[in-house]
């Protein structure tokens, strides 16, 4: 019967707080590269070649375990996008992931 009211308890809970997921992340640093409309890669303030991208992390402290953020222009080109993606592999970065700026836009109507 105790078992029972614990499992009722448990439900109750969950049915109240609704499905939430979280992620602790052990080092809060994470390394953002860029790549402009042109296709230069920056990473930490410097243009960085393709091929030394991966060397660049991890002169820079960044391990290989450690999720890196690439920012794309809002024109990005797959073929780069792979040859980043590569590059990132070969160096034993598994977890690369592209992202874009998020605009947003409003209209605001004049009182009458």
């Amino acid at each position: 019967m105790r078992k029972i009211a614990l499992l009722a308890v448990f439900a109750t809970l969950a049915a109240w707080t609704g499905c939430t997921t979280s992620r602790v992340i052990e080092n809060t640093r994470v390394p953002e590269i860029s790549i402009d409309s042109a296709g230069i890669v920056t990473f930490d303030g410097r243009q960085v070649a393709l091929s030394k991208l991966a060397a660049a992390l991890k002169s820079a402290g960044i391990g290989s375990t450690q999720e890196v953020n690439v920012l794309l222009a809002d024109m990005s080109d797959r073929a780069l996008m792979k040859s980043v993606s590569t590059e990132l592999l070969r160096g034993g970065y598994t977890r690369t992931v592209f992202v874009t700026p998020r605009k947003a836009t409003a209209t605001v109507a004049k009182p009458k």
